[in-house]
C-alpha cells in the first residue's frame, strides 16, 4: 500500500518506493528513509499536497510523490 491510502492520525512504516528513481533520491534527501515511522496528519481537499510527520517535523508531499512511498501500517 502506499501513503494515499492512509487516513488522518494513522501510524506506518516505509518499506521502499516504486520504481522511480529521480524521486526516490528526492524523498531519501528528505528523511523518507525505508524502516522510518510516519504518521499521516491530514489530505488536503480536492486531491491536494498530504501532511505528513516523520520524526520531529511536518512535510507537506505532492499527491503524485506520495504514492511512490510503500507503507505497512503499523499496528
Amino acid at each position: 500500500m502506499n501513503i494515499n491510502h492512509l487516513h488522518s492520525g494513522e501510524f506506518a512504516v516505509i518499506t521502499g518506493f516504486t520504481e522511480d528513481i529521480n524521486t526516490d533520491s528526492r524523498l531519501l534527501e528528505m528523511g523518507l528513509l525505508p524502516g522510518s515511522v510516519i504518521r499521516m496528519i491530514k489530505q488536503a481537499p480536492f486531491g491536494g499536497p498530504i501532511e505528513l510527520k516523520i520524526k520531529d517535523y511536518y512535510l507537506s508531499l505532492r499527491v503524485e510523490d506520495s504514492a511512490k512511498i510503500i507503507v505497512k501500517k503499523k499496528t
